[in-house]
């Protein structure tokens, strides 16, 4: 379940009382749907009723039940009698409590559980005065309803999905949800096993289709990163205002967070999916987009000479220097009158990314990046560009397989020749060398560069990451999104 009622459960029970009794004055718990929610979220059984109800259900059921939590919801838990207080957690509760930063919090008691549920999905960054309160409230009774926080059960819904890679967008999407829904719900680790199923036959459809996608038109919709500048330098005209944004790091799962902070913003959006650059690296993938081509390996990636790669492809489509611009950062955006073209790359994603080893804890800092990071497209847009939305790779949850022998790595190429789950050849003789001490089924080979396909990665083993590098779906199966304001 949602980390809104699993927030509710913590403010109702504490882990070493089986029974908690709570004064509910707001009759928020009184609606059985959140009753049941919050049940399936921690196994807490409601009763509600009178003293003399809960003196019966206790003597009746609670003593000869001794491994179930109840919760007592009772107005006047003072006259219920001291044996059965001394086994209780007593609290107050009121749903406001779950909303500290917002202002008017009488306005949140009146709401149906399902828009502060998605309230809640989207942490107030500061204070919110009570005005904000009702405009928040008001954009999510309007916006459409979305559909990435839906997906209950994970483990079993995954366990019953068969991809059709013929569909790739649309795949894409849906195990995203999935992957999404499981990392709320703490259970992603329950998932792997069946992440690696779906995997493997995304492996075989990189196998068939991968090489294609690098060449295909890019007319009717870019199929991989390289293409994207030449469909856009295809779809719009010199003197229309287009921009670029490129966050970087950013899986699918965590664009459906940001999803939802557009909806509520009502910022529609057309979504679609493509591949990386293989190996799914920054140093080639992102050259990729700037480039508008296939990446060098003898190129240092900074925003400088990311700039200059942007530069280069929109003066040669014939827009004027002083019609383009980049921007590293999204914290003090500075949109020039005369910009036609505008590259913005967001970095900090991929900074936290590295930074975490739990995916509930990447999770939470999506959840609270969204909010900040959507009033900055609003502010490219209300410039009245029309946006697109990409990332050059994903992310993985990785185990640590083994490390690199000394031989191994002086074998590799230079600058980023190595991370946790690709490397980087000069010589595709030494590159041979390795695939015939390793099993070569192991690797997504492109070029003189592998790829780790599973989720294993070049550390000790029983060390785990999140990072990327490697051909695994969630780390190539990228967004490509198109805002409709």
């Amino acid at each position: 379940m949602s980390l809104f009622y699993q927030r509710i459960a913590e403010k109702i029970s504490v882990s070493y009382r089986r029974l908690s009794i709570v004064r509910n004055p707001d009759g928020f718990l009184q609606d059985e749907a959140v009753r049941r929610a919050v049940t399936a979220a921690t196994g807490v059984i409601f009763i509600s009723g009178s003293p003399l109800v809960l003196r019966l259900h206790y003597e009746l059921h609670y003593k000869s039940s001794p491994e179930t939590k109840f919760c007592y919801l009772c107005d006047m838990p003072d006259e219920i009698l001291p044996d059965i207080l001394a086994e209780a957690w007593v609290c107050t509760f009121y749903i406001a409590d779950i909303f500290p930063n917002y202002q008017n919090r009488s306005l949140l008691s009146a709401e149906p559980a399902d828009i502060l549920e998605r309230l809640y999905s989207q942490p107030a960054a500061g204070f919110i005065s009570a005005s904000e309160t009702a405009l928040r409230i008001q954009q999510l009774k309007t916006a459409p309803q979305t559909e990435t926080k839906r997906v209950d059960a994970p483990v079993a819904v995954l366990r019953a999905y068969e991809p059709n890679w013929g569909s790739f967008a649309a795949t894409t999407a849906e195990i995203s949800k999935i992957v999404l829904a499981a990392i709320e719900q703490d259970v992603y680790p329950e998932i792997e096993p069946e992440l690696r199923r779906i995997n493997a036959s995304f492996q075989s459809y990189l196998d068939a289709s991968y090489t294609g996608a690098l060449v295909s038109s890019p007319i009717l919709a870019p199929r991989s990163v390289n293409r994207i500048l030449p469909h856009l330098a295809h779809k719009h005209r010199a003197d229309e205002k287009v921009a670029l944004v490129v966050v970087d790091g950013m899986a699918y799962w965590q664009y459906l967070v940001l999803k939802d902070a557009l909806t509520l913003h009502a910022i529609p959006s057309s979504d679609s999916a493509i591949l990386a650059y293989l190996p799914s690296i920054t140093m080639l993938s992102r050259q990729a987009i700037f480039k508008g081509d296939f990446p060098d390996l003898d190129y240092k990636q900074n925003p400088v000479n990311e700039e200059k790669l942007w530069r280069t492809f929109w003066t040669s489509q014939g827009i004027t220097d002083a019609d383009i611009q980049y921007i590293y950062g999204e914290n003090e955006l500075e949109i020039y009158g005369t910009t036609r073209r505008l590259a913005l790359v967001s970095v900090t994603t991929d900074e936290v990314m590295h930074a975490v080893a739990d995916p509930c804890l990447l999770h939470a800092f999506t959840n609270a990046w969204a909010e900040k990071f959507t009033a900055a497209v609003q502010q490219i847009l209300d410039a009245g560009f029309t946006v697109y939305i990409t990332t050059d790779h994903g992310n993985l949850s990785s185990h640590g397989t083994g490390v690199l022998t000394p031989q191994e790595k002086t074998h590799l190429f230079k600058d980023s020749s190595r991370g946790k789950r690709h490397l980087l050849y000069s010589d595709h003789a030494l590159m041979a060398t390795f695939l015939q001490a390793h099993n070569p089924a192991d690797y997504y080979a492109h070029g003189d560069n592998l790829s780790i396909r599973s989720d294993g990665a070049f550390a000790r083993p029983g060390k785990d990451m999140i990072t990327h590098g490697g051909s695994h779906f969630l780390e190539v199966a990228i967004p490509f999104i198109t805002l409709n304001q």
